[in-house]
């Protein structure tokens, strides 16, 4: 099946179909991620068993590792294929491929070279091996069919949403499975990369369009026509969404550094959700080729997902620490107050990554960029300070702190440039507060 066959090339900005298209593409998306959530709640269950706090506290600093070098070196192809209107045929698709399979064996190369001297710097000759054997997985990635971009294009969320739930359980299956023998780190790292070696299987069986000799020079033009923008703000992002892990293990133990990672990859699904939805609204403005269509829908969509998100995330803050208490031993008792400020600084990253999509279908990432800078000056500031007077949790509150300020500055730039309302805002940040009152006093 090539991509013409897929639909691309009758790809058509129909205005009265993204609306009812985007309700349906979320609903998947929300099937995904909560049957994931199931999934990752569950085994982290098994596994907080099976595996000790310590353990997390090697595997959190790897992956914020090749998370940080994947932001890095983000490239912006993805959503240069779902903009473009010629970002659905096969010499676009097979290009993009190609950019991006460099980019994994790069990203593969420098994380196995920089295993060595991290564990050096970091003091945990455990760690070098474990991200030695993780830099692999950009490599995986990068290997998933040509023709998956399509998938989104079409709004076809039912499709991604079988994708996620495959991945995540093969990866669930084989880290309990490993883990239950070996009880050791290496469950994690096995089970990362066996799901993400299934997301190349399933990607050419929902996509097979196969790799080819193919580079058009018009399309690497133009899909890397706003790379310089997207690139930098991907830096910046990556240092300000990164900078807790990447930093917190030499500021804090090993132990409370697992704690914190336990929390983190709790408040990780939900943010994956976040984003997941996020895609499907990029995908549905990218549909409208008016500007006061997108700004419309815009302005209405930010109302409405604040109005109906953030009561839900409050309540998510307020019984954070409970739900720890409940659901792990009391080795974990101590990630219920780092899961609630995560959970709250979600909520500043949710209303500020709805703002982003509207940004980068305009081509206007440039806003995003100032505020991440204004957000990474805040970061840098109070990072150290929070940590050394309130421990790991100051790395959390640092966090939160410095997310808040992002979107407070982005919601600004867009308010006074008229197209964006600080009503958001307000119910975000009065929600947020809500929340953490609750969940610091009452419980």
């Amino acid at each position: 099946m090539t991509a013409s066959m897929l639909g691309a090339n009758t790809f058509k900005p129909v205005q009265k179909e993204v609306a009812p298209r985007s309700m349906t593409g979320i609903g998947w998306m929300a099937i995904a991620q909560g049957s994931g959530l199931i999934l990752r709640l569950g085994s982290n269950l098994l596994l907080s068993r099976l595996l000790a706090p310590e353990v997390y506290g090697i595997v959190g600093p790897a992956m914020a590792v090749l998370m940080t070098m994947e932001w890095f070196s983000d490239l912006g192809i993805r959503p240069a294929l779902i903009r473009d209107p010629q970002g659905g045929t096969d010499s676009y698709l097979q290009t993009g491929w190609w950019i991006g399979l460099i980019r994994g064996v790069c990203l593969t190369a420098i994380a196995a070279g920089l295993a060595f001297p991290l564990a050096e710097l970091y003091g945990q000759p455990e760690l070098a091996a474990v991200l030695a054997a993780l830099a692999l997985l950009p490599l995986l990635q990068s290997l998933r069919s040509p023709g998956q971009p399509v998938l989104r294009r079409k709004l076809n969320y039912r499709a991604i949403c079988a994708d996620e739930i495959g991945q995540t359980l093969v990866a669930v299956i084989v880290t309990i499975g490993v883990a239950s023998v070996f009880h050791s780190v290496w469950a994690i790292v096995a089970g990362t990369l066996a799901g993400a070696a299934a997301g190349i299987v399933i990607s050419y069986i929902q996509c097979p369009v196969w790799p080819a000799r193919s580079w058009d020079r018009t399309a690497k033009q133009r899909l890397l026509h706003v790379s310089r923008q997207v690139f930098f703000n991907s830096f910046l992002m990556a240092l300000l969404l990164n900078s807790d892990r990447l930093l917190g293990l030499s500021l804090v133990s090993v132990e409370q550094m697992g704690l914190y990672a336990v929390a983190w990859n709790l408040a990780g699904v939900l943010d994956t959700l976040l984003s997941r939805a996020c895609d499907v609204y990029f995908s549905a403005l990218s549909r409208l080729v008016d500007a006061a269509s997108r700004e419309a829908l815009h302005e209405r969509m930010c109302l409405r997902a604040t109005l109906a998100m953030m009561p839900c995330m409050a309540l998510g803050v307020a019984i954070a620490p409970w739900l720890i208490r409940v659901l792990y031993d009391a080795r974990y008792a101590g990630a219920g107050t780092l899961f609630a400020l995560l959970v709250a600084r979600l909520m500043a990253r949710g209303l500020g990554q709805i703002q982003f999509q509207y940004l980068l279908v305009r081509a206007e990432i440039r806003v995003a960029t100032v505020s991440y800078g204004v957000a990474l000056l805040a970061q840098a500031a109070m990072l150290i300070p929070f940590t050394q007077q309130w421990g790991v949790q100051g790395l959390a509150i640092s966090a939160l702190f410095s997310t808040t300020v992002l979107t407070v500055v982005q919601s600004g730039i867009l308010w006074i440039r008229g197209e964006s309302r600080l009503l958001p805002l307000v119910i975000t940040i009065v929600w947020m507060f809500a929340g953490l009152f609750f969940a610091f006093y009452a419980f």
